[in-house]
Formats: structure tokens, C-alpha cells, sequence
């Protein structure tokens, strides 16, 4: 079934849906998925983001720990179909690790992010709307030939399985949320010492997932930031998240050597200056 859903999708190729797909799969891309979280977040709704990042983060930390451990050959890498090769900004599709199919990585972000909108907002449009703006997303992938239709389902039922497990903690047991969140982040680091699983995205997945959890908790704890009023102060706000990320990542990729605990700083480093820096200006700034 697998096969032949991703032939039938092949034959229907052509210019417009490569650029039609391709717009779907570059918002479905996880970086733009956290970027779009840290607006959220800082910008428009504080609540909303933290839920939503530690839906996303947790989801992918599984899916990051799967993908190293199964190890399943792509579509395209197994030829089951070709791959529609695009190279761009935003997206592509040639630098792919061929052995990284299932689950879908952009099928937990988005599954996972989306399905937090729903539960939060809990409208018919917004659940339309979210819903199937995820199912494009795994149609995308599909259609370009890197994953397979149980490499998307499994990771949407990853995303959307951590969206109600977060909507649970957050009811049951919301004093309690961070902490839980830095315990699931500590489980991660056990996979780097594992050849298998030592992988460059466990590496980011791990470090992000751990910065994020102690900048949380120092924000909850001594600063506590409330929610921008005026467009002014929301557009100031995330300058200043930029700005602080910035301050950190540019320094550290310059001078600091390759390698992945080199990278894990890094990105350590950059998330914990801006989930602590960047508050703490928005409540000395009063913006």
C-alpha cells in the first residue's frame, strides 16, 4: 500500500504542484515551526507558545530517537519512486540522510503544533483550518518521494499523541510542567553516547529541548513576563529575541570547533540567552 500510494502520487508530478507542495513542505520544515512558536510566544500569547514548544520539542525528541534507531532507507533511497530534487532556502530535498524515513519529522512538528491550536482554540475553522494545513504538509512529502504514508501517519500521531498528553499536564499538573519537560529532555542524553543514536539532529533535538527547559523555568521562576498589548511593544519584543539569540550563536559558530558536542553548546547556549535574556528585557524595558 505504502508503494503504491507514493506511484500514484508520482505519476501526477508536474511543475505547479512541485511549487504548490514545495510551499507546504518549507512551512512544514521544524525550524520555521520553532520560529513561528517564538512568536507566539513573545509576540502574541505566552501560554499558548510554551504549550505549544513543549508539545513540539518533546514530539520530536521521540521522533529524533526513533529515526536514529530504525533507520528506515526513503522512498527514493530504496527505489520505490525517484524524488523530486529541489534546493532551496527554505527547502530541500538533496541533502537528506537517506536512511532517516520513518517517522516523518515534518509530520510530528506540524502534527504536533497544529494539534495544541486546536485543543487551545477548540473552533470548527480553527480545527478545519489546522487540520488541513497538517495533511498538506504530509502530502508533501509523499509527493516529493522522501517518505512513505506510514512514515507521515506515525509521525503525526506523534505530534498529535504529545498535544493531548501536554493538554493533560497542563490541567492535571501545571506546576509541575516544566519540571516534566526538563526530565523528558534529560532522557535524551543517554542517545548521544549511543553510537546508533548519536546522531547530528539527536545532537540539536537534545541541546534545544534542555536550553529551552532551563530558560523556562528560570523565566517562571524570577521573571515572568506578561503578555505585549500593543503591536509596537510585540514587533520590539521580538527584535530583541533576535538580537539576544544572536549575541550568543554568532560568537560560538566563529570560534567554536566542528564537532557535536561543539554543536550542542551552541545551540545550548543560543536558546538558554534568548528564553532568559530576552524576558528579562521585556520586563526592564516595560514593553
Amino acid at each position: 500500500m505504502d508503494a503504491a500510494i507514493l506511484r500514484a502520487l508520482e505519476h501526477i508530478r508536474c511543475p505547479f504542484l512541485d511549487v504548490f507542495f514545495g510551499i507546504f513542505t518549507a512551512l512544514g520544515e521544524e525550524l520555521i515551526i520553532a520560529a513561528v512558536i517564538a512568536a507566539v510566544y513573545v509576540c502574541i500569547d505566552k501560554r499558548t507558545g510554551e504549550q505549544a514548544l513543549l508539545t513540539v520539542m518533546t514530539a520530536s525528541c521521540l521522533t529524533a530517537g526513533v529515526k536514529s534507531a530504525v533507520r528506515r532507507l526513503r522512498p527514493y533511497a530504496a527505489g520505490v519512486v525517484t524524488r523530486v530534487d529541489i534546493d532551496a532556502p527554505l527547502v530541500s530535498t538533496t541533502d537528506l540522510d537517506a536512511d532517516m524515513s520513518f517517522p516523518s519529522g515534518h509530520a510530528t512538528a506540524t502534527g504536533g503544533f497544529f494539534t495544541s491550536l486546536a485543543i487551545r482554540f477548540r473552533r470548527p475553522l480553527s480545527i478545519a483550518l489546522c487540520a488541513a494545513f497538517t495533511l498538506l504538509v504530509m502530502l508533501s512529502r509523499l509527493y516529493f518521494g522522501v517518505h512513505y504514508p506510514t512514515d507521515v501517519l506515525t509521525g503525526l500521531l506523534i505530534g498529535a499523541g504529545c498535544a493531548f498528553l501536554w493538554q493533560l499536564v497542563y490541567s492535571k499538573w501545571y506546576g509541575a510542567r516544566l519540571y516534566i519537560y526538563l526530565a523528558a529532555g534529560l532522557l535524551t542524553l543517554p542517545l548521544l553516547f549511543i553510537e546508533r543514536t548519536a546522531t547530528h539532529s539527536m545532537f540539536q533535538i537534545s541541546a534545544i529541548t534542555l536550553a529551552t527547559a532551563a530558560g523556562l523555568l528560570i523565566e517562571d521562576r524570577f521573571i515572568r513576563f506578561a503578555n505585549a498589548k500593543k503591536w509596537l511593544h510585540r514587533l520590539f519584543r521580538l527584535a530583541l529575541t533576535g538580537a539576544a539569540a544572536a549575541i550568543v550563536y554568532i560568537p560560538c559558530a566563529l570560534w567554536l570547533p566542528e564537532g557535536e558536542w561543539f554543536s550542542f553548546l551552541q545551540y545550548f547556549l543560543t536558546l538558554f540567552t534568548a528564553t532568559t535574556l530576552a524576558p528579562f528585557l521585556f520586563k526592564a524595558l516595560k514593553i
